[in-house]
């Protein structure tokens, strides 16, 4: 079905949402392996020659300062990756992505840009919806972390799991 939909011109739109894993610098200013944030998506997907998709992620979290003071943080990450098939439908793709990360708290506001390069692979489950795998790696810009009072930038080695739905 999603075939013989495309080979008549349409355009799949696609939601989902991607959970993204790490290994080195993470959230909250600490190092090691966990979640890094899940960010549901929309954008499009053109089969054969790769994808465009914008993702909005949002959590809040309550944390000690330096002072033993319970601070309130909210975090929001706006992200958008980019993605170019490698050989056609059905191969390996090439991930460019972009992150721009705001937490807020009493103790001050930060923001910061997360830019990243990876390969990706879709798993078609049937017409309409998929499966995607993809690892990368990120660079974490500098910034100042007023909740820990420390300055903070690195690096990580990222892997994304997510669900894909088209819409035609």
């Amino acid at each position: 079905m999603a075939s013989s939909l495309y080979a008549q011109g349409a355009i799949p739109f696609i939601a989902g949402i991607q959970l993204e894993t790490g290994s080195g610098s993470l959230p909250q200013g600490k190092m090691g392996t966990g979640l890094v944030r899940a960010t549901p998506f929309i954008g499009a997907w053109l089969q054969g020659i790769g994808y465009a998709k914008l993702g909005m992620s949002y959590w809040n979290a309550k944390e000690t300062d330096s002072l033993d003071v319970d601070q309130g943080i909210t975090e929001r990450d706006l992200s958008l990756q980019l993605a170019t098939s490698l050989g056609g439908q059905g191969r390996p793709y090439l991930i460019a992505s972009y992150v721009r990360a705001k937490q807020l708290s009493e103790a001050g506001d930060a923001s910061w840009n997360e830019w990243g390069t990876g390969l990706g692979a879709f798993f078609e489950l049937n017409g309409l919806s998929a499966l995607m795998l993809e690892g990368e790696y990120r660079w974490i810009g500098k910034h100042y972390d007023p909740v820990r009072s420390v300055d903070y930038e690195g690096t990580r080695i990222q892997l994304n799991l997510g669900f894909v739905v088209y819409f035609y």
